[in-house]
């Protein structure tokens, strides 16, 4: 079986890739594509996201982080999309977070967004939620994403292709905050992150990294 990797940065993805090549086994081809591939950190600077745009972070070949416009970067998505299914590939992954509900697939495509935060809103029927993303400036928008009526939420930031010590800062504020269950809300975020916020917040980690790996573990057992 093969299936496509879409990645808003830039492929491959290996802070992502190698951990899911183990869970799915050898006999699942990963095929990658970026949004941001074979372009030079100037080209990409011209998709930095102004006041009001929906600001996304990903990462670069080189491991280092950017920030981007969701307008900006939509359209060489979709052509990502587009050009995995042209490989016959069997379904396609968007790895991100962010919400992306306009995709137009022939196939079978997995974006995580909605399928995180039913996951989320199923476990957490009362209590208080906290949120990790990337950078503060996409606190706002992103509160709008997890807002809810039953349940209080928290929201801190830490990058997660950063330094660890803004991980430390932010799991230390959850634990201040006493929330009963933390969604680390970006595809960067690793098992070595979730492990942190669990032996410093003593609370219920979901990571999407591994989420999304066992669902493509159950789509590929056929």
């Amino acid at each position: 079986m093969k299936i496509g990797l879409v990645t808003i940065g830039q492929s491959p993805r290996t802070d992502v890739t190698l951990a899911m090549k183990e869970m799915l086994g050898p006999e699942v081809e990963l095929i990658e594509k970026g949004a941001l591939d074979d372009l030079t950190k100037g080209e990409i600077e011209k998709f930095a996201p102004a006041a009001r745009d929906y600001l996304l972070v990903t990462r670069l070949k080189d491991g280092t982080s950017v920030k981007v416009a969701k307008r900006c970067i939509f359209p060489r998505i979709q052509k990502c999309v587009e050009e995995l299914e042209e490989m016959n590939v069997d379904l396609t992954l968007l790895l991100c977070t962010g919400e992306f509900s306009n995709i137009k697939a022939r196939k079978l495509l997995i974006t995580p967004d909605k399928l995180i935060s039913n996951i989320v809103w199923t476990i957490l029927t009362h209590g208080k939620l906290g949120v990790v993303v990337p950078e503060k400036e996409q606190i706002p928008t992103l509160r709008r994403k997890w807002k809810n009526r039953k349940v209080p939420i928290v929201m801190t930031a830490a990058n997660p292709y950063g330094e660890l010590k803004a991980l430390e800062e932010a799991a230390t504020f959850l634990a201040r905050e006493n929330v009963d269950l933390i969604i680390l809300d970006c595809i960067g975020f690793d098992l070595k992150a979730k492990e942190l916020f669990v032996r410093l917040t003593g609370k219920p980690v979901i990571l999407p990294q591994a989420l999304i790996a066992w669902i493509l573990k159950e789509l590929v057992s056929i």
